[in-house]
């Protein structure tokens, strides 16, 4: 079936597992030397507080590894704009629209802050929030592109 529109979308990751294990290798040996010269000071309670740095900054990067399992995926058909909110390759939300009528606008919340949303009938789906703002804005264009294509072919006859 040839689609109008078929985009998947998933969030800016920059470190890798490996890369991951490299970090926390990085951290880990000055870490180890700072705690271990302030325990052979006598200051033992130190060392027990690297340790729980260390700790604490691998929990905040696996976190941030399992939401980077999450990604959204568009398909505009001939009938309905589709939306999918995945999980790896499992579906957790599906929304379908009507396209006739869809609006795609950035909105701005804030000064330095926007959204991107499909809009129709009352229902306002936020999409893409994980991306940088040019990003959104060039995903704006390509879904926006994709309602225009499918408005003209529907549109003739």
């Amino acid at each position: 079936m040839a689609y109008y529109l078929d985009i998947k979308i998933y969030p800016n990751q920059s470190l890798t597992p490996k890369g991951l294990l490299l970090l926390m290798f990085l951290i880990t040996i000055p870490a180890s030397f700072i705690g271990i010269t302030f325990f052979i000071l006598g200051a033992w309670p130190v060392l027990g507080f690297m340790g729980l740095e260390v700790l604490l900054i691998y929990i905040a990067f696996k976190v941030l590894f399992y939401k980077n399992k999450f990604y959204e995926h568009i398909i505009l058909d001939k009938e309905k704009l589709s939306i999918f909110f995945k999980k790896q390759n499992n579906t957790i939300t599906k929304i379908e629209l009507e396209p006739t009528w869809l609006q795609v606008q950035i909105e701005t919340i804030y000064e330095s802050e926007d959204i991107l949303t499909i809009s129709s009938h009352g229902k306002k789906i936020i999409l893409a929030n994980f991306l940088i703002p040019e990003e959104r804005v060039k995903l704006a264009k390509k879904i926006h592109y994709g309602l225009s294509e499918w408005k003209n072919q529907y549109s003739i006859n």
